[in-house]
């Protein structure tokens, strides 16, 4: 061994933690012109990659050249030698320090990478896809995803460190198992989720009414539950377990145009001719005037039964949506009404001819 001041190992050691801290204060200044695009959220794609990718590479370096240095050195202290057994414990530590260096750094940088890759994603591609169902994937992926990968690195570490990891999977699997009986609930409303998100069959803004009576707008469908805003302006949250087990009616599905049915009648005595004339007329009218009738579409009438007391008739109309049509049903009303009076035609109350013997 040559003489302290002038060991050419521990020149190359101090030169090697010089050289890291060098290249980290590299890599911080060039963050600063260079990946400080990355900060901005509409920066591309790599920048952004780079920028979350800084700190672990910073921390890598400066880690890394200390342990190299360390190997190089024969001195622990003063003049103490390391020989045989203490130079191969020596390397073998800093060894598995390095491998547990590379195997956090990695883990680390995939998480950030996967979460830039998504946040990039669900704010440059989403908004141009045709499809919702990627707006519903994408956020639990965020979650979920750096969680795994996270497991993964801890389950890497256990190896690498020596210990069998099989048993350790066995483990989860019971554990897995136990934990799908006691959440068994969540995961139904999970994949019922996925269902009704895949089909399609229901979107925001859409107003259904669910088997028992629940009518509302549609305001989310989420992986637990979809909320509907009902008449009263309250907000519902039905489990999509049961929204995937009842039966749902989408009034604006396939087109928001709805039907809307309205049944009178008039006396005996009144000419059919003219009823229908004046009733035609009407809804004419009216088709020109109200906001709330569906486009494309023609009023219908016609005479349905011999009433009790009157001629009973019907008439078909189209609202351009749910809300519109009982508008639209007040509106016809009134004009039907209106002509009548003025053609003195008359609706009947209900009466019973008597005759006596």
């Amino acid at each position: 061994m040559s003489n302290f001041g002038f060991n050419s190992d521990l020149i190359i050691s101090l030169l090697l933690v010089v050289g890291s801290f060098v290249l980290a204060l590299i890599l911080e200044l060039v963050g600063d012109f260079v990946f400080k695009a990355g900060k901005n959220k509409n920066a591309t794609l790599l920048y952004r990659i780079a920028y979350n990718l800084k700190g672990p590479l910073v921390v890598f370096f400066i880690v890394s050249g200390f342990l190299w240095s360390l190997s190089l050195l024969d001195i622990v202290a003063g003049d103490l030698v390391l020989e045989g057994s203490d130079r191969k414990w020596l390397n073998d530590s800093l060894l598995i320090t390095w491998g547990v260096l590379v195997i956090v750094i990695l883990t680390i940088s995939f998480s950030r990478i996967t979460s830039v890759f998504l946040d990039w994603y669900s704010r440059k591609i989403l908004k141009k896809t045709a499809t919702e169902l990627d707006d519903k994937l994408v956020p639990p992926l965020k979650r979920i995803l750096p969680i795994i990968i996270y497991l993964l690195g801890a389950l890497q570490l256990l190896g690498y460190f020596g210990f069998s990891i099989s048993p350790i999977l066995a483990g989860l699997g019971i554990g897995g198992i136990a934990v799908a009986l006691a959440v068994q609930p969540t995961l139904s409303n999970f994949f019922a989720g996925t269902y009704v998100l895949t089909e399609g069959a229901l979107k925001e803004g859409d107003f259904i009414e669910i088997e028992g009576g629940i009518q509302g707008y549609v305001s989310s469908v989420g992986w637990r539950s979809t909320k509907i805003r009902d008449r009263f302006n309250n907000l519902v949250l039905i489990p999509n377990s049961k929204m995937a087990e009842s039966v749902v009616t989408n009034f604006y599905s396939p087109e928001t145009a709805i039907n809307i049915l309205i049944t009178s009648g008039v006396a005996y005595e009144e000419n059919l001719e003219n009823v229908e004339v004046t009733v035609k007329d009407t809804l004419q009218q009216l088709l020109s005037v109200s906001e709330n009738v569906a486009n494309n579409t023609q009023p219908r009438f016609g005479f349905s039964e011999f009433g009790d007391s009157n001629i009973n008739f019907w008439i078909f109309m189209q609202a351009k949506d749910w809300s519109a049509s009982f508008q639209l049903k007040s509106e016809i009303i009134k004009a039907v009404h209106s002509s009548f009076d003025k053609k003195g035609i008359t609706i009947n109350y209900p009466t019973r001819r008597i005759i006596k013997d």
